[in-house]
């Protein structure tokens, strides 16, 4: 409670609100190259957007997706966009980046940062390979001071990283999101987190890897509060079924 006390602001999210067509503010929809998400929750975060940007091979699953949509940037080495993809993309900006030491949705998210974009929707961050899910997580963290706002998106999952001592409200929208959550402390400790509206609420707890981590929480409110000392990565299950086809 005391951490809870000297916060310094409050921060409101509502993260599945574009899945639903939300009003949203000035953000970027990137597709990463998954077979994690199908054309649903594609075209509500499309529709959300105002910008749409292909890292690389995000392309090729707009196609397979069966989805006939043009993004404004397809940006990467384009090592892994299909030629056939690539050539239907009439209209796209091409950003062709060399550069090997940075992934494509590094290179995406310069140019999210180009257009002054507010906010980032990253789609495809889950299923398929592990290193590249942490890419995505890690992606959440080294950003985290240039937008304001930075979410993972899959059929399955959702996620995105609170930084500390702020007051964290969750609006938890139970059609599509939930119940099962956890809260993960991702590349060091969180020494105090304090949250409310959970089955199992933390109260001045510790969240280290080893030890206690809040995995297969459950959400028993409609609105969830989070307090850490350290940032830390909410994320919640999605509902099968939701959204629009």
């Amino acid at each position: 409670r005391a951490l809870m006390a000297a916060a310094q602001s409050i921060i409101t999210h509502d993260i599945c609100g574009p899945v639903v067509g939300a009003a949203a503010g000035k953000e970027a929809l990137i597709v990463l190259n998954s077979a994690s998400f199908g054309a649903g929750i594609l075209k509500a975060l499309w529709t959300a957007s105002c910008v749409r940007i292909c890292a690389d091979g995000g392309a090729n699953r707009i196609v397979d997706c069966g989805c006939d949509l043009i993004p404004d940037f397809i940006v990467g080495d384009l090592d892994s966009i299909r030629p056939e993809v690539r050539a239907s993309m009439t209209g796209a900006t091409i950003v062709y980046v060399e550069d090997q030491d940075r992934n494509d949705l590094d290179k995406a998210l310069d140019r999210a940062r180009e257009c002054d974009c507010q906010g980032v929707w990253i789609l495809g961050a889950f299923g398929g390979r592990f290193d590249q899910e942490m890419a995505a997580i890690d992606a959440l963290y080294r950003w985290a001071d240039v937008f304001q706002t930075m979410t993972l998106f899959s059929d399955d999952n959702v996620a995105t990283l609170l930084k500390p001592n702020v007051v964290h409200k969750l609006r938890i929208r139970p059609a599509i999101e939930g119940p099962t959550c956890g809260l993960l402390p991702v590349g060091r400790p969180c020494d105090v987190v304090t949250t409310t509206g959970l089955k199992w609420n933390l109260e001045s707890a510790t969240l280290k890897f080893g030890d206690l981590v809040s995995t297969s929480n459950l959400v028993a409110a409609d609105e969830v509060t989070v307090v850490t000392s350290h940032p830390v990565l909410w994320t919640a299950a999605l509902v099968p079924g939701y959204g629009p086809n």
